[in-house]
């Protein structure tokens, strides 16, 4: 399973060549932390760090 991080959105990935939220396919293996998200029009959090669809994000990506 190798998860990686999309340098744009944070979205994290597993097995893929493009982010499925922003077609971007310029990912990184160096990422860190953590946040899933699964309901983003109630989410603080994800209005915070401007995420609008569900699914897992890295907090910081290299």
């Amino acid at each position: 399973m190798a998860e990686k991080a999309c340098r744009d959105c944070n979205r994290i990935v597993e097995d893929e060549s493009e982010c499925p939220v922003c077609r971007n396919n310029d990912l990184s293996d160096s990422w860190s932390g953590l946040v899933v998200i699964y309901d983003p029009e109630d989410s603080e959090i994800a209005d915070k760090i401007g995420i609008s669809t569900p699914g897992r994000y890295a907090v910081r990506v290299k």
